[in-house]
């Protein structure tokens, strides 16, 4: 079954890290993860680790550890152009009292833009110089200094994939492989929703076509079990979905989605 090939495998990079002795043997499996606020609590009780190695997000439930990065939760975005995102204790990131911070290890997040008084989706953010210049001195020379959020994610994808498979479900209760499992799936349906039959014209438009589980198993992941849908049709599959969409990154994405396609979801 043919697959996307990935923007860049970053092999120096790649071994780099394995030389330094991180990343691919502390962290998880890539796991994408929801964004969400980071507090002094959150750094307290060792849930957000700040380190000169990286920044990691530990599980409370299950200890899974997985390399993030925070990037400031308001924004100016009109004045300032995008926040830059944060990836070692550099100097900027240490007055995070100061500032509020997100987490996240996406390529594409949610940044609360004070002209426009909501939450926007933002993608492709610009790394931090101090972060930077940390990393360059480490010996890490594949950081680019056009460094974005977007080619972060890639990096942390294809760094973890010798990874085993030790680990059975994420935070979210999917499999580590369900990134593979979804994409296959999507592909074998043409990414095209089995409910009001959307299909999007571009491959950024495929970032609306999910999996749903329809027992609520999300570990169960035969195909009888699988049903490809548009972010309209996923968000009102029951109450608890539709609870889901309606606050934070899933809401602006949904909001974003039916601008864009009205007619979606019927």
């Amino acid at each position: 079954m043919p697959t996307e090939k990935p923007l860049n495998t970053f092999e120096h990079f790649k071994e780099a890290l394995r030389q330094h002795g991180y990343i691919i043997e502390v962290a998880q499996p890539y796991t994408p993860l929801q964004v969400a606020d980071v507090n002094f609590n959150n750094i307290q009780n060792g849930e957000v680790e700040i380190t000169n190695e990286g920044i990691f997000y530990v599980n409370p439930h299950n200890g899974s550890r997985h390399q993030i990065f925070l990037y400031k939760r308001n924004y100016d975005i009109q004045q300032y152009g995008k926040p830059r995102f944060h990836i070692r204790n550099c100097m900027t990131i240490q007055q995070i009292g100061k500032d509020q911070y997100r987490r996240a290890n996406t390529g594409t997040v949610v940044v609360y833009d004070r002209n426009k008084g909501a939450d926007v989706a933002v993608k492709g953010l610009p790394l931090c110089k101090n972060c930077l210049s940390i990393v360059l001195n480490e010996g890490l020379l594949n950081y680019g200094r056009d460094m974005t959020s977007t080619e972060f994610e890639e990096i942390l994808r294809t760094a973890n994939e010798d990874a085993t498979e030790e680990q059975n479900a994420d935070l979210e209760g999917y499999v580590w492989k369900w990134q593979k499992i979804s994409e296959a799936y999507r592909t074998k349906k043409e990414f095209t929703c089995e409910r009001c039959g959307y299909k999007p014209n571009t491959k950024i438009g495929r970032q609306y076509i999910h999996v749903h589980h329809k027992d609520g198993n999300k570990t169960n992941n035969r195909e009888s079990n699988l049903e490809c849908l548009c972010i309209a049709c996923h968000s009102n599959v029951d109450l608890r979905h539709r609870s889901n969409f309606s606050k934070g990154a899933n809401k602006v994405m949904l909001d974003n989605f039916t601008k864009q396609h009205p007619k979606a979801g019927h």
